[in-house]
């Protein structure tokens, strides 16, 4: 197996964890508003659950979008710099540099938080959870998009082009 379908197969799981979030907050949100609007009786645990599956979204999709490269871009000074293209790969590696300790940090400081809130055995008011469960999955999650975009940079690992339809 070529090392770029096995990156490819290891992220498929957190991609579809991302997708499956994102549909549990539309129809959790749905069955809320309906049941507050028409039935005077929301769900009591919607607001909680509304986060863990956001911050799973979230966390989950990071995975696939570092490695593929497929982030946001800001491009104010993206003009004055291509005036310079003998330093775009300097540019390329002082922007991947930034992401992977970006990542790394949250990584650390949502593991940090896991931790802390361990200590205090603190749960959610409905759901019957402990806060620094949720917390350590996120900083497993973050750690993998870490090391996706250290990895985005081998050119075996590489996203392909199909991969980005």
């Amino acid at each position: 197996m070529h090392p770029h379908d096995l990156m490819k197969y290891a992220q498929w799981p957190f991609r579809i964890l991302a997708e499956v979030a994102l549909v549990g907050l539309v129809v959790i949100t749905a069955v809320d508003v309906i049941g507050r609007v028409v039935f005077a009786s929301p769900l009591g645990f919607a607001y909680e659950l509304v986060g863990l599956l956001l911050g799973v979204s979230v966390y989950a999709g990071l995975i696939g979008m570092n490695w593929t490269r497929d982030h946001i871009r800001i491009d104010l000074i993206e003009g004055f710099l291509r005036r310079f293209p003998r330093f775009d790969r300097i540019r390329a590696g002082g922007v991947w540099l930034l992401e992977v300790v970006f990542f790394t940090i949250v990584a650390l400081y949502v593991a940090r938080q896991a931790v802390q809130m361990q200590r205090w055995h603190e749960t959610f008011l409905f759901l019957p959870l402990e806060k620094w469960l949720p917390l350590a999955v996120y900083a497993g999650f973050a750690a993998l998009a870490a090391l996706s975009t250290a990895l985005a940079v081998i050119p075996k690992l590489q996203a392909r082009k199909e991969d980005l339809k």
